[in-house]
């Protein structure tokens, strides 16, 4: 792992309140997995807790790492201030990825990858790779967003694109949820198997483990969790978890950045 100060190559604006970094960061752009994060720490003395950010993607022979954040507080403030060529302090690559083996199953015939918000831009890292192990399987893209889509045409490579948004700025007005279901209602191919990969806010998470019920889908979620430590030391960031077993199921904590993100989503339990 990683630790240590790495160049601010470019920062731009993508919307309102959400920037774009690419870091000069060969040492993570050729180790990480979709689906992990990197901790990002400001020289701000009154801000001592790292900020997690999940990675949108990765160039290893270029040695960068694009990651997409909103400004919340303080500290990720203060990274939009910085000026290209600013060095920040990251550690990385953090927590567990993706189990894209799941999708090797001969009895996949489609894969799933959904993203709301801010789980948006790690998806991208999930389909490219997806896309570069499976490239005769089909990748159905769901992507929701508040209003207009500021990552979109990104995907196009990878896979089949469907955007959401609350006021239907994105050609679809609904959630990712509606989006899936007209999807699936118009394909009329709702006998296919698949595996669904997805990270978002808590609600869309819950709504996904509802459906993917209705379809005989085996689903991965990668969970949005304020962090202390990144590490697992702090136990600031639990997640219950289903523990199957002869007397029913059972319950065991996690910790969302050690542990995770990533669980399969027939086990977490939504509060």
């Amino acid at each position: 792992m990683f630790y240590g100060k790495a160049r601010l190559i470019r920062q731009r604006k993508l919307a309102d309140g959400i920037f774009e970094m690419i870091l000069d960061l060969p040492e993570i752009a050729q180790t990480a997995v979709p689906g992990q994060f990197v901790d990002l720490y400001t020289e701000d003395p009154s801000l001592l807790l790292p900020r997690p950010i999940s990675i949108c993607d990765t160039d290893p022979e270029k040695g960068t790492v694009r990651l997409i954040y909103a400004v919340v507080g303080k500290g990720t403030d203060h990274f939009s201030r910085l000026a290209d060529g600013s060095m920040i302090r990251v550690s990385g690559p953090l927590g567990n990825g993706y189990p894209l083996e799941e999708a090797d199953s001969p009895f996949v015939t489609e894969i799933y990858v959904v993203g709301g918000g801010l789980g948006v831009p790690p998806m991208l890292f999930l389909a490219k790779e997806l896309y570069k192990r499976y490239p005769d399987k089909p990748i159905r893209i769901f992507n929701g967003f508040r209003s207009t889509p500021w990552i979109e045409a990104d995907f196009e490579p990878y896979g089949e694109v469907f955007s959401a948004s609350d006021d239907g700025a994105s050609g679809f007005m609904g959630n990712v949820i509606d989006a899936m279901e007209y999807r699936q209602v118009m394909a009329k191919d709702m006998d296919h198997e698949g595996v669904l990969y997805s990270c978002g806010p808590v609600p869309m998470l819950k709504a996904l483990q509802n459906w993917q019920t209705r379809y005989e889908m085996h689903s991965f979620f990668s969970l949005e969790a304020r962090m202390g430590c990144g590490y697992g030391a702090c136990a600031g960031c639990p997640v219950r978890l289903r523990v199957p077993g002869a007397d029913g199921d059972g319950e065991r904590l996690a910790s969302v950045c050690k542990d995770g993100p990533v669980f399969n989503g027939e086990e977490v339990i939504f509060a």
